[in-house]
């Protein structure tokens, strides 16, 4: 892969990971003011909530093609390089990826009338998460064999 590839390839996924990111946590605030109010300004959340997670939707996919073939596509092959991608993809899996079906399913349910009051603790959680993600991605050293 050439190193202008590798460094298109890298900006589309910290792109998608801040649309991503920034998605779920539009909507785990809409949900949250959704099952505060009454009437139709829960039509109009609901409409806002969907057009939200597709965005989600697009950073989550824009960060999974571009993250899967810069680990396997260059010279390097990221998956044998050390337990930083194993602990970073553990994460992304278990918990950013857990709480986009979850906040998926229920801007679902939410549109049609089942609403239920949604936790602020599950900001903080996804936000601890993507933290230690940039962490365990952006620095060089950390949790790294020689290539």
């Amino acid at each position: 892969m050439s190193p202008d590839t590798y460094n298109w390839l890298r900006v589309g996924h910290v792109i998608g990971f801040v649309l991503w990111i920034g998605g779920l946590m539009a909507v785990l605030q809409l949900l949250r003011v959704h099952g505060a109010v009454e009437g139709a300004a829960r039509d109009v959340l609901a409409r806002h909530e969907r057009k939200v997670a597709v965005m989600m939707d697009f950073g989550a996919t824009l960060t999974m093609v571009c993250g899967f073939i810069t680990a396997l596509g260059g010279t390097t092959n990221y998956f044998k390089t050390g337990a930083w991608l194993h602990i970073k993809l553990t994460l992304v899996a278990v918990v950013i990826i857990g709480m986009h079906g979850w906040a998926r399913a229920s801007v679902k349910r939410f549109r049609k009338g089942q609403v239920k009051p949604v936790s602020p603790v599950l900001m903080w959680v996804v936000m601890a998460a993507a933290a230690a993600i940039i962490l365990l991605g952006a620095h060089h050293g950390l949790m790294r064999k020689a290539a």
